[in-house]
């Protein structure tokens, strides 16, 4: 095999690294905010329960 063809393959392979660590990244920071908007909406209607219980 020549060093360059098994630059290439290195190349492909890092890349290939590389896309996947960017995808899991993404995935992640996605999931991380829907569950922070979760949260808060629990948070808020807990909030409103509470208010409401003081009213009475």
């Amino acid at each position: 095999m020549e060093f360059s063809a098994m630059l290439g393959s290195i190349g492909l392979c890092v890349g290939a690294i590389v896309a996947a660590a960017v995808i899991y990244f993404v995935v992640t920071a996605i999931k991380g905010k829907r569950a922070e908007r979760k949260e808060r909406a629990m948070l808020k209607q807990h909030r409103d329960q509470q208010g409401k219980r003081a009213q009475k």
